[in-house]
Order: C-alpha cells, then structure tokens, then sequence
C-alpha cells in the first residue's frame, strides 16, 4: 500500500506523525511525507521521504509578527478561536468569524495554493491508497479527494475543529436564507474546481474532518463528539538526537526535569513568564534553588540571557530527549505542549503545568489535574509560593504519580 502523509512545516506536528509513519513502512508498506520545504531535511534526518511542497513556510518570522496583516497579529495567531468551548461565547457571529478568518487567512496560510498545486500533482502522480493528513493541514483532503485515495486525519491534542465545526453547521442551517453566509463550502468548492472535482453540499464535513480521525490522545482528554475515531496509542518521538550519559545514571538524588517546549522558545523566544513575581526564567530557577532535588533545565541561551548565577542545583541542557530524560524523573515542570504531554502521560511522571497560550494546554493540564496526576498553574495563579507548594506536594505524595 502507498501511504501520503501530509503536514505543515511545523516540527511539533511532524514529530506527531513519525511513529505512525515508522509503523507502516516497518510494515513493508510505501511512506511519503509532504510539507513546505523548510521541513524536507527534518523530515529526511528521521529516515523517512520527504516531499517538498510550495514554497517556504518560515514559521519562525510568522510567529514573531513579520507577516501581521495589520490587524495586530499574525494568522496563526487567531487559530485560538477554535478552542473556544463556552457556549455562551459560541453564537453564530462568533463562529461564523472563525471559519471566515480560518478559511480565507489561516488554513490557506498554513497550506496555501501553492502547496496545493504541488500535493495534488504528485499524489495523482504517485496515486496513494490513503492519505494522512494533520488536523490543520486541510490541502491532504483536497489532494485525497482529486487523486481517489481514501484519507484520515490525525489529531495533536482536543479536536476543537470538529467541535466547532459541529456548532457551525447546526447554526448555518438554522440562518434565515439571505443569511446564509457559508464561507466553508465556498473555500472548499473553490479549492475542488480548480482540480475539475465537483462539489456538493454537506460534503464539506468529510474534507474538514477526513473519512475517519486517527486520535493520539487518551480516552479521558478527549471531547465527547460524533465522529469516526480511531484511537492510538500515543508513542513518543522527540527527533533525532544522542543521549548523554549522565541521563543514563541514576541521580543521586531526585531528579526533576523543567522545559518550557522546544517550539515555544523558537517561535516566541526569549522568557515565557509574565506574571506575579515569577516573570522570568531567572526568577522560576531561584524558586527551585533550595530544594534538595537535581534539577535539568532544557534552555537555550536567550532563555538564559536573563539568569545571572545558576543555582547549585540546577543543570542546564539546551535540549534532551524527554522520552529518555523522563523515566529517571521524579517531577516535572513544563508547558503543557501536545508531545511534552505525551512524554509524561507514557512515563507517568507527576507534574506542574505552565501553560503555553495555545491550542489545548490549559484544557490538558486541567485534565490531568482533575485526575489527580499534576497541577495547573496557570499565569493568573503562578507565584513562586504557589511554585514552591505544588513541587513539594508532587515529591512528597505517592498517589499523585500513583
């Protein structure tokens, strides 16, 4: 079988795909990885094929405002709004707005014409039997669709885009007819006609959300929707790296790892904290400094510009394979991030989450709050008391690692 994996140039996302893309070709099948081609060498360095489509991508300049529209933030900066789940929020304006903006902006920034173009012709060319596609990178249902291949998308964390997608269909059916705006249907009969497929209402739910949903995440994070999924262990994969020794070697005392995410530090840079008095990398070390605890700190030297003396405790590594650093952890701090969080859910390591300001990481560290394994800290709440208080509860208490 011919097997088209599909993905923006966004590391994390890619990685959430490596296993499952692994398994099928051990298996003797044909594994091809399609993205912009500022993802070719990544894709390449963990062994599988990559192919380059469209042009680059260049997350990094569009995180950090370089292609502001002017409207004060970057496309990718309003992909908040399908996370949004209060229903007295959700009115017809408001996620009417979302799939506008997601349609004409967002999703066409993430994979664009250009890279549609390109997936079509070779996914006609190379004629796959399935294409996989990341839950944002909405081009592999267009190519599936145009090439005759069946097709599924594979989540990285809460489906928000079934779950509002769900509420806009409901809504458009109940608009009067002369307010009938359906920028959805629009976008995808656009983007079909163009490769001579026709389109036909309500299609549309298959194209947004593939034949079937390949879904990571374990059953008690998920949202409760109606759709076809089909769930998967979640198996880390934290790229291609060495492992240093010390790793290795049982620490002398506890260990407890902190990482504020890879992907965080590259496209926001810099410190994370903002709030109370931890509103830097130096001042959550400091907090750390007088536990009786080895801690390793995965920062780089920006994070690091603001620390004028590490503590004695305190280990810093620019990076480390959370999938080997962690089982030798007795605790661990970090964002909340989709692979970080799969990282400690497949060692069961007890943590406080810090939450990023995207996608699910809040919803995901109450999750795991709610089950009793860690802590939210959210930025209204993150102190260094509170700091101090959670981390010595997640050493001292069996049952939360329990």
């Amino acid at each position: 079988m011919r097997v088209l994996f599909t993905v923006f140039a966004a590391k994390p996302h890619f990685y959430n795909l490596v296993p499952l893309a692994w398994s099928l070709q051990a298996a003797g099948h044909e594994v091809r990885i399609a993205s912009q081609p500022d993802l070719a060498e990544i894709i390449a360095a963990t062994g599988l094929t990559a192919v380059p489509v469209g042009s680059e991508l260049d997350m990094v300049t569009a995180f950090q405002g370089g292609t502001d529209d002017g409207s004060g933030g970057a496309p990718w900066q309003r992909l908040t709004g399908l996370s949004e789940l209060d229903p007295v929020k959700l009115t017809w304006n408001y996620v009417l707005g979302v799939f506008t903006v997601g349609c004409s902006m967002e999703y066409e920034y993430l994979a664009g014409q250009a890279v549609t173009d390109d997936l079509v012709e070779f996914a006609r060319g190379w004629q796959p039997d399935l294409v996989v596609w990341d839950a944002l990178t909405f081009a592999g249902a267009i190519a599936a669709r145009a090439s005759g291949a069946a097709h599924a998308r594979i989540l990285f964390g809460q489906d928000y885009v079934f779950r509002m997608y769900a509420d806009y269909r409901a809504m458009l059916d109940r608009q009067p007819p002369e307010c009938r705006d359906d920028p959805v249907s629009d976008w995808l009969a656009g983007r079909l006609a163009r490769y001579g497929c026709s389109y036909e209402q309500h299609q549309d739910l298959e194209l947004m959300t593939g034949q079937w949903t390949i879904d990571p995440t374990p059953a008690w994070m998920r949202l409760p929707l109606d759709l076809p999924y089909l769930p998967m262990r979640y198996v880390p994969f934290n790229g291609p790296t060495s492992v240093p020794g010390w790793v290795l070697a049982p620490p002398a005392r506890p260990r407890v790892c902190l990482s504020l995410g890879v992907s965080g530090r590259e496209l926001f840079g810099g410190d994370q904290l903002s709030r109370g008095d931890l509103t830097t990398v130096s001042d959550l070390l400091d907090a750390l400094a007088d536990f009786d605890v080895e801690v390793v700190a995965t920062l780089n030297a920006e994070q690091l510009a603001s620390v004028d003396r590490l503590p004695d405790n305190v280990r810093v590594v620019d990076f480390v394979p959370l999938n080997e650093l962690l089982p030798s952890c007795s605790a661990v701090i970090h964002h909340g991030g989709f692979g970080t969080t799969g990282n400690v859910l497949a060692h069961g390591v007890p943590g406080i989450v810090i939450p990023a300001p995207w996608w699910d990481a809040a919803r995901l560290a109450q999750h795991l709050q709610g089950r009793g394994a860690g802590f939210l800290l959210d930025h209204d709440e993150l102190s260094r008391a509170a700091l101090r208080d959670r981390l010595a509860r997640l050493l001292t208490d069996p049952q939360i690692a329990d």
